[in-house]
């Protein structure tokens, strides 16, 4: 027993001073990192793999080769680096402000150069300005997680849950529903009236007597039918009708439009999508188009890419959410979102596309969340018809405020 004590005892001992070893090599290393200067410290911490918002270690990442950060260390140019799956190093002398990427940007439109690769290399240009205190360009990560039912409503704060967010169509059909009912009522009370109060026409060369009487009766009757006739064969036109109608009607509606829509552009935009374009007074929604994903073999999308259009696609249900508490214009874009789905390479089963559907929605929450400001200035420049190069410069303009007024 008194061997197996001093043997304890000489453990623990050993234990100690290899613990204070240990803390005087990290101090030494601290201070060896500390006269290096500023520059060496944060390509030393730009260098380690980046984790994502649930804190672990984003393992799918590639390493960043050191050759290339050791030969700009030698050349003296300052490091950039993006919060994104590569680093990205551009001359620092070439970088622009927000608002002179919006005079480019808007020099691109007007003179039709207004592409994928043009207003790409301007946004990176302006990406690559390492004095602003926050560039929301590509500044969101692809970290995919998986997530289940109870941590979406725990990660979104009970947001985001069943019945929130209308994914099926609901609130659609019980427009078209309401809608057609009220057609065919109508059509039945006026053309009762009609027969009632139209009289004969005896003077008339075409419709003398009671063909007048006839024809406005059996025309206000086939209205029901007309209806179904436009949404059988033409249903987008039924769809512009309606929603124009709720527009005129709905000031809540019209609002509704404008955060679905902000909430597609702003997490778009953060996640590196450049906006192809949009349109304010449209009939049927402010239309926000993105260029064409980036495609492998025979038109396949990697996961990376469905990913961040996972995210991208929910965010107009996500941000109404934020705003009115619950969402119904889903329902176009998952259809939409399952096409995209349907073009993964390697494929996706039922179990994955939901996974993915779930960290979408917790995506454009974070994104939307943390960004507030620039989205309340989106929806105001959108309702004011700002054109994308606006746009642009507004949300970096209030990414900056927010970020130097601090938390």
């Amino acid at each position: 027993k008194q061997t197996m004590r001093r043997v304890r005892q000489c453990m623990g001992v050993r234990d100690l001073c290899t613990v204070v070893v240990v803390c005087c090599f990290v101090v030494g290393l601290g201070d060896c990192l500390c006269e290096k200067g500023h520059q060496t410290g944060m390509a030393f911490l730009s260098s380690l793999p980046p984790t994502n918002s649930f804190g672990r270690q984003a393992s799918n990442l590639q390493q960043r080769p050191r050759n290339m950060r050791a030969a700009l260390r030698r050349a003296g140019q300052p490091i950039c680096s993006l919060v994104s799956d590569e680093t990205v190093t551009v001359d620092v002398t070439n970088s622009i402000s927000p608002q002179e990427a919006k005079v480019q940007l808007q020099a691109l439109h007007d003179g039709d150069k207004w592409n994928k690769e043009e207003v790409t290399a301007v946004l990176d240009r302006m990406k690559a300005n390492c004095e602003t205190s926050r560039v929301l360009w590509n500044s969101v990560p692809i970290l995919y997680r998986r997530s289940s039912l109870n941590e979406l409503r725990m990660l979104t704060r009970g947001l985001i849950k069943e019945g929130t967010i209308d994914l099926n169509g609901e609130d659609d059909m019980e427009v078209l529903n309401i809608s057609f009912y009220t057609t065919l009522i109508s059509s039945m009370l006026l053309s009762t009236v009609a027969a009632c109060v139209i009289p004969d026409m005896p003077n008339l060369p075409f419709f003398r007597n009671e063909i007048l009487r006839y024809v406005t009766t059996f025309g206000i009757g086939s209205l029901p039918f007309a209806f179904l006739g436009l949404g059988l064969s033409v249903p987008g036109l039924l769809q512009a009708a309606l929603i124009q109608g709720r527009r005129l009607v709905s000031e809540e509606f019209r609002q509704r439009l404008v955060y679905h829509e902000a909430g597609h552009l702003l997490v778009g935009y953060c996640m590196g999508m450049p906006v192809a374009g949009y349109k304010a007074n449209d009939s049927i929604l402010n239309a926000v188009q993105f260029f064409e994903p980036e495609e492998g073999i025979a038109g396949r999308l990697d996961y990376d890419e469905v990913d961040r259009l996972c995210a991208v696609s929910l965010a107009g249900v996500v941000a109404e959410a934020l705003k009115f508490g619950d969402g119904v214009g889903g329902f176009a874009d998952l259809s939409q979102l399952q096409g995209f789905i349907a073009r993964a390479s390697p494929r996706l089963d039922d179990k994955d596309q939901q996974q993915r559907v779930r960290w979408g929605c917790v995506s454009a929450y974070t994104t939307l969340k943390r960004h507030e400001d620039a989205l309340e200035a989106l929806v105001d420049a959108m309702t004011a018809g700002a054109t994308v190069a606006e746009c642009v410069e507004v949300m970096e303009v209030a990414a900056a405020a927010a970020s130097a007024a601090g938390p």
